[in-house]
């Protein structure tokens, strides 16, 4: 019977627990080659499961043995092979117990998972045995994937479209698993440009991929220092703005020729259906009107209580795009000035406790949040679009307003009147984090009187001046004053006789 060979002693050269990981120097016998050497290798150890790290050596056990008994003395001292390697594996292996001392300080140390995805990009050996699973599975696109399903469907659509582009342009392969750096990055930025995709549009994708990167960060599959994007360093990746868009507007005078033109209600005979026109150009100067709402926005505004309330005086709503972001989103309380009442009056449901303002756009039944909702409303934005630069052509305008034009020409008109800047934002539903949001569950910091006073400027009729007239306190005028002028104006009007 032939003797039963023993498997070698191998020696352990460091060893080290931090947390619940053991990060230990030896070799990997699990695997031996032909001439009876095996993987000088880190093993790490972490609640139980194992990961080996080959180092780019092999030794035989008497080898590794000798390796760690070489301590620089005897015949060749510091000269010696064994000594020279011995220095070498232990400086690599600080390394990595630098890297691990940083993940569990960070407490990114939860499993060998962590560790193995920071060293290699990979969770588990590329290249599962069960056919069902995605290629993408326990990697950078498997987590985009999670993060999309998280998401509401409007975003959720961007992220898809961001990844599906990341995908195409091949800068990335299911072998990657979480190696994505800067480099692919770049190249993904050069696929775009050559696509000719926009500088909006690339910016927009970039935001996408940098909450995966975060994700990656977060579950610890990926270090801080890896993470691609800053705005000051110039080795990393700085996220484009989209164009200006500050001339993206219509003057006030320009407006009241759009809502005159709408009064008037005279389409050109060529045009095949100057009903729908005119409906909208009602949107387009609701949305105007309305505090620069979108038209999604638009579509889901009803009569609420808050209508009730202020006696048919003001709606409510909460921004669709911002929503999500907090307990409440962001407010919005539009104060119906006569223009905004003719328009309510000709296009608008009748006034009944919860039904939706403008039904036509979306309708009863519909999730907001869903494809079906979205396409609609994108083809209404749409025709908008299509039919307001047609009323500007009749006009004999050159320029040609487009879906954002409404909430640019809000914003930028009411300041052009010296509006305090305080109020345009409040208007707007601006988020302003968590100061004064508590407080303006239950009080508006503007009553609906004022509000209109400052909406009357978004328009140049004789009817909206009246709304102009109000005897001001002294407070009023001082902060209407200071949030108006410069401390150069300020100091000129002082020092004027």
């Amino acid at each position: 019977m032939a003797e039963k060979k023993m498997r070698a002693k191998i020696p352990n050269i460091e060893s080290l627990t931090i947390g619940n990981c053991t990060i230990t120097l030896t070799l990997d016998t699990r695997y031996r080659d032909e001439s009876g050497k095996y993987h000088a290798s880190i093993r790490f150890t972490v609640n139980g499961s194992r990961y080996f790290l080959h180092l780019g050596y092999k030794y035989s056990a008497d080898e590794f043995d000798a390796i760690n008994k070489a301590d620089g003395r005897g015949r060749s001292g510091n000269q010696s092979r064994n000594f020279i390697d011995r220095n070498r594996l232990v400086e690599l292996y600080n390394q990595y117990v630098d890297l691990v001392r940083d993940m569990y300080n960070k407490g990114k140390l939860k499993s060998v998972d962590n560790v193995r995805a920071i060293i290699t990009g990979r969770i588990s050996t590329y290249g599962s045995s069960d056919e069902s699973s995605s290629p993408y599975a326990n990697s950078f696109l498997g987590l985009w994937n999670e993060v999309i399903s998280q998401k509401k469907a409007s975003t959720a659509e961007t992220y898809r479209n961001a990844r599906d582009c990341f995908i195409k342009s091949g800068v990335y392969d299911a072998k990657d698993g979480y190696n994505v750096d800067v480099d692919k990055i770049k190249a993904w930025i050069a696929y775009m440009k050559d696509k000719r995709y926009t500088q909006t549009t690339i910016g927009f994708y970039l935001r996408a991929i940098r909450v995966v990167f975060k994700a990656c960060i977060s579950n610890g599959y990926m270090r801080e220092k890896d993470y691609p994007f800053s705005a000051s360093d110039p080795m990393k990746i700085k996220i484009p703005s989209g164009s200006s868009r500050k001339t993206d507007f219509l003057n006030v005078e320009q407006m009241t020729e759009l809502y005159e033109f709408y009064v008037d209600g005279n389409i050109p005979q060529e045009y095949k259906h100057p009903k729908e026109m005119k409906q909208s150009l009602g949107m387009f100067l609701a949305q105007y009107l309305g505090n620069g709402c979108n038209l999604y926005d638009l579509a889901l505004v009803r009569y609420d209580d808050y209508f009730d309330i202020s006696q048919h005086k003001a709606l409510r709503f909460l921004r669709h795009k911002t929503k999500d972001h907090s307990e409440t989103g962001s407010e919005v309380i539009i104060p119906i000035i006569p223009p905004l009442q003719k328009i309510l009056d000709e296009l608008a449901a009748p006034a009944k406790k919860g039904s939706l303002v403008f039904p036509f756009l979306l309708g009863e039944g519909i999730d907001p949040d869903s494809k079906k909702a979205r396409d609609k409303i994108h083809q209404e934005n749409h025709n908008v679009a299509d039919r307001v630069k047609k009323i500007a052509k009749i006009l004999g305008w050159e320029v040609e307003p487009s879906s954002t034009f409404a909430r640019h020409s809000f914003a930028t008109n009411l300041s052009r009147a010296k509006v305090p800047m305080d109020y345009i934002s409040f208007a707007m539903g601006h988020s302003l984090g968590n100061k004064g949001q508590i407080t303006k569950r239950y009080i508006s910091p503007y009553p609906i009187e004022e509000q209109m006073q400052y909406n009357s400027y978004l328009l140049d009729l004789q009817e909206l001046k009246s709304l102009r007239q109000k005897d001001f306190s002294k407070e009023e005028l001082v902060k209407m004053v200071k949030e108006s002028m410069t401390k150069e104006e300020l100091l000129s009007l002082l020092l004027d006789k």
